[in-house]
């Protein structure tokens, strides 16, 4: 007596969780595809896991009949699944697997494709399977590179970079399935993505730019708000296109030369040891006279070679602390720069208190904000009382867009090495401090890297197209220049 391998409860069940699966998929990818609203969980419904439901189905079916195959039969005689070599049986054979097989690897490679294609998204990294990376997410959308996927930086083009990204990931997923991860999250410079495969792909290091003018305005507590402007024609600079030296600011990513240096910390802020060498191989050691450090202790630090992040470190991810924060705001009228105090007041409520939640934070800043105009300055809540709840309101959107109290991530966590006003920047080698043998000093003068042409009170600035001295706004009665670097007063907190 024949018996039928393919009839059995565990291949039913298989049957059952592909058509399931099958359906699913195509159920919710179809609304994916059409672009209707979704949260972030139904892409990795429709990619992943209906297909991963249908492909275990797949698996039961296959797992079911070749069980079966194995039982005797009643008869005594073994079940087997026959295959007829010729006539029309083979030929029904053929065209009932083609039937089967096709349409399931269609089916496969469309799903897998779109899996492959969403794990790679923003919206996957961001919210999907990284709630913790909220910080970044939020930071990233209002970046110059909302745009750019953050896979087209943080994993690499060629497939070992790929695989070694994804194994990456999935340390990240089990520290996070076991509430093992770091807050804040770090920046992971060992493994980040090579210059050469994420920055170079849009952006030439040998690109000429020349002078760029650039425009800042700050908004002065002790003067009522006073907004303070500053214009300067920045030396970006580079390699000239048909060759020669470079110059400016992008010197330092002349294709002939290469500079080297070693940090004493993980964040690269302290670095005691700089190495120049020329395209002729010629080399110039520089140390700082302030590091202390020994021979043996600087054989022990890795040497890095510099490249664009070494100062472009927060490209997509920029934390601005509560007192930048707050210009920008007042710039873009997010804050009414006509009340009374209110750069002092949102400094205080942003730098001087701390929050154990966003919700925690938006409750307390907006009911103090408000309490503060109607229990001081009566009259204007009185009369700007619309201007006062939406001054709360974007304190509020500034805080959301710069804080993270949950992952304690801000300003304080990841230091932008653009400039030198709240972290040394710049000011880690050209600090004056760092010598070579033979005398010489990597500078510190500030018109190698910028002129300023315009600064002062913005109803009346003072202007010279040849360049000003810088001057501070708050009037400390001699030369800024002799009190050290801007990082010794500058906090990002209330008042700087």
């Amino acid at each position: 007596m024949k018996q039928r391998v393919i009839w059995n409860a565990t291949s039913w069940i298989g049957f059952i969780l592909l058509i399931l699966g099958v359906a699913g998929s195509f159920g919710f990818g179809l609304l994916e595809l059409r672009g209707d609203p979704n949260g972030p969980y139904r892409p990795l419904l429709a990619w992943v896991l209906m297909p991963a439901l249908g492909w275990l189905g797949v698996l039961l079916m296959v797992l079911g009949w070749w069980r079966r195959r194995s039982r005797p039969a009643p008869d005594g005689a073994p079940p087997r699944l026959s295959l007829p070599l010729s006539g029309w049986g083979f030929f029904r054979a053929v065209l009932l697997a083609g039937l089967v097989s096709v349409p399931l690897l269609s089916w496969g490679a469309f799903t897998g494709y779109h899996a492959y294609e969403h794990t790679e998204s923003t919206l996957f990294c961001g919210s999907t399977c990284h709630s913790v990376m909220k910080p970044e997410e939020v930071t990233h959308q209002i970046s110059p590179h909302a745009s750019v996927e953050c896979a087209d930086c943080h994993v690499g083009h060629t497939p070992r970079e790929y695989v070694e990204a994804k194994l990456f990931g999935v340390t990240e997923l089990i520290s996070l399935l076991g509430n093992r991860y770091e807050r804040p999250i770090q920046t992971p410079i060992q493994v980040m993505v090579p210059v050469r495969a994420s920055c170079t792909g849009c952006h030439w290091p040998g690109q000429y730019w020349g002078q760029l003018h650039r425009d800042y305005s700050h908004f002065i507590t002790a003067h009522d708000n006073q907004e303070w402007v500053l214009k300067m024609n920045v030396k970006v600079g580079g390699t000239y296109r048909f060759g020669g030296e470079g110059e400016g600011i992008h010197w330092h990513m002349k294709l002939g030369p290469k500079v080297l240096y070693a940090a004493t910390d993980e964040k690269l802020q302290d670095i005691p040891w700089v190495k120049l060498v020329e395209a002729d191989g010629r080399e110039v050691v520089y140390r700082s006279e302030d590091s202390g450090i020994s021979d043996e202790e600087l054989a022990a630090l890795e040497m890095r070679e510099m490249d664009c992040v070494d100062c472009h470190n927060r490209p997509a991810h920029r934390f601005m602390a509560p007192i930048l924060a707050i210009d920008d705001g007042m710039r873009r009228g997010l804050i009414d720069r006509s009340l009374p105090e209110v750069k002092t007041l949102a400094a205080e409520l942003l730098a001087s208190r701390d929050y154990t939640t966003e919700e925690e934070a938006r409750e307390t800043i907006r009911t103090a904000f408000l309490e503060y105009y109607e229990t001081e300055h009566p009259e204007v809540f009185a009369e700007q009382g619309g201007a006062v709840h939406k001054s709360a309101a974007g304190l509020v959107l500034l805080y959301r867009q710069n804080f993270f109290p949950e992952m304690k991530a801000d300003w304080r966590a990841y230091p932008d090495n653009i400039g030198h006003f709240l972290s040394d920047g710049c000011f880690r080698c050209h600090s004056g401090k760092h010598s070579s043998e033979d005398g010489r000093t990597i500078s510190n003068d500030c018109s190698l890297c910028h002129q300023i042409v315009m600064q002062g009170p913005a109803d009346d600035p003072e202007f010279d197209p040849d360049g000003l001295e810088f001057r501070h706004p708050v009037d400390f009665g001699g030369p800024i220049q002799e009190m050290g670097n801007c990082t010794e007063c500058h906090d990002g907190g209330l008042g700087n």
